[in-house]
């Protein structure tokens, strides 16, 4: 019964749907929002309808790509995970956030924050990722500043029980030949700069890492990977769990999740040589200890994932977004499925939930939660999180869907059987006019964004905002709305 208590019904409303209707194969057909259909809505900030949302919503954008920070700099693009890592201020009013920057490759700047990995000159320029911190009241921006750099593709990550945020390099990039410096890794931050040290938490994998979720419970940090068709389910476990600052970064036990029975279970589509048949089904999930987290990638597949797989550990497609909430942690696969051709692994996704054992803490449960069947009822899911109350909220990013309200990328809630429903959609289109209008004059082109992902959805504690980025030109924005006419 844990998983049900801890999404709040979620899972419990589809296990009552698969009793009535075994064997289900995937959803065909968005749901009907508990919230109403979508409409143009303007941003309070400039005016501009970027957004399509929901009577009664609604929402503010700021810290644009090229905006002038609090220090000094200016904001990088390709805005990414996210995540509220604490309230503050008087009342604790302020959300204090932190913000990735998916950028990978190599740019013509280091970014200027105090926390640096790989600071060197490499191949004629720096690893331009990092990640920075925004301060909001009452849903308006009062500063924002730079915390990490030195670090590339820093794709998703995950907030911790202690008020830091884990970010994610969606690489495994190697400098070291060029003067730079491996990378791979998860890099923990603090909205304090000066106590972000910019040091890799080796321990937890050299991979192409996704997102993590902390275990309060245990202080347990579950790991997914997004390399397709080889990548593996992991945790990390601290010799530290005293739940503070600089913690895990002082070692610990990596491991690969493995299905009971199973040598080499892959969970890349339903039937077939997969070890999952319909939405609904549970797994029985042990844990194996890996030996060489650093190990280096071979033949296109990381270290963690070769010596997982040796020892009989399971194989996902592309492990994206995961979010802990109650006993429970839930899980994105975003190209679970098959394509056209019935290629296993490039569907359009799934979202799991680990349930960990209670009385065995090397045992736990994954329930396939939801699958799409059709892009319209689901685009690629990517970066989830789970409000307060206990639903779940999805960022797609497959190709631009076309559906009821036109095109464009979807913010996607699921309803009380797991059924996905639309919850807003993009309607970033930006004239020159627009960005001259709005003092943003060579910050980024005029284009019709609509297709751009969402990404780093997060709400503050009280569940009162939602908070989300456009990942071109790279905008972030808080919502706000009727949340209680809903699950969310």
């Amino acid at each position: 019964m844990g998983a049900i208590t801890a999404l709040g019904g979620v899972l419990g409303g589809l296990m009552t749907r698969q009793a009535l209707a075994a064997g289900s194969m995937g959803q065909l057909e968005p749901a009907v929002s508990p919230y109403g259909p979508l409409f143009a809505a303007k941003d309070q900030e400039t005016g501009l309808e970027l957004l399509k949302l929901p009577r009664g919503f609604t929402y503010r954008s700021y810290s644009w790509q090229g905006d002038l920070m609090t220090d000094g700099s200016r904001v990088r693009g390709v805005h990414d995970g996210m995540g509220v890592v604490m309230a503050g201020g008087k009342g604790g009013q302020d959300a204090f956030l932190i913000r990735n920057h998916e950028l990978r490759g190599i740019a013509a700047e280091l970014l200027p924050a105090k926390g640096i990995y790989d600071g060197n000159r490499q191949s004629g320029g720096y690893v331009g990722g990092g990640c920075d911190v925004l301060r909001v009241r009452n849903g308006k921006l009062v500063e924002h500043y730079q915390t990490l750099g030195g670090t590339s593709t820093n794709c998703a990550g995950g907030v911790t029980p202690w008020s830091s945020w884990i970010t994610c390099e969606e690489t495994t990039y190697d400098g070291t030949s060029a003067g730079g410096k491996k990378h791979g890794y998860a890099f923990e931050c603090s909205v304090n700069p000066n106590e972000t040290s910019g040091q890799p938490i080796v321990g937890m994998g050299r991979f192409a890492h996704e997102a993590v979720a902390v275990d309060p419970a245990t202080g347990y940090v579950y790991e997914t990977e997004d390399a397709r068709n080889i990548s593996g389910f992991y945790r990390y476990k601290p010799v530290n769990t005293s739940g503070r600052y600089g913690s895990l970064a002082q070692g610990g036990q990596l491991q690969a999740a493995k299905v009971t029975g199973v040598a080499g279970a892959k969970l890349l589509a339903l039937g077939g040589a997969n070890a999952v048949d319909h939405v609904g089904q549970t797994l029985d999930i042990e844990w194996i200890d890996l030996d060489e987290p650093d190990a280096a990638p071979s033949g296109g597949r990381s270290g963690p994932y070769l010596e997982a797989l040796s020892k009989g550990c399971l194989t996902m497609s592309r492990g994206e977004g995961i979010w802990h909430h109650g006993d429970s942690i839930a899980v994105v696969d975003t190209s679970f499925g098959r394509d056209s051709n019935g290629s296993d692994g490039r569907g359009l996704g799934a979202v799991w939930v680990y349930t960990p054992s209670i009385s065995n803490p090397e045992r736990g449960t994954m329930t396939l939660l939801y699958a799409a069947a059709a892009r319209v009822a689901g685009n690629n899911p990517d970066n989830l999180t789970i409000s307060p109350r206990g639903g779940i909220v999805t960022c797609d990013d497959g190709a631009e869907v076309e559906d009821a309200y036109g095109a464009g990328q979807r913010l996607m809630g699921y309803n009380a059987e797991g059924a996905a429903y639309i919850l807003a959609k993009s309607n970033v289109v930006i004239e020159n006019s627009d960005i001259a209008r709005m003092g943003r004059t060579g910050q980024f082109p005029a284009d019709d964004y609509r297709g751009s992902e969402f990404c780093g959805a997060c709400f503050d504690p009280a569940g009162d905002t939602l908070f989300v980025n456009v990942q071109s030109p790279g905008i972030t924005f808080a919502i706000r709305g009727p949340w209680a006419k809903g699950n969310l």
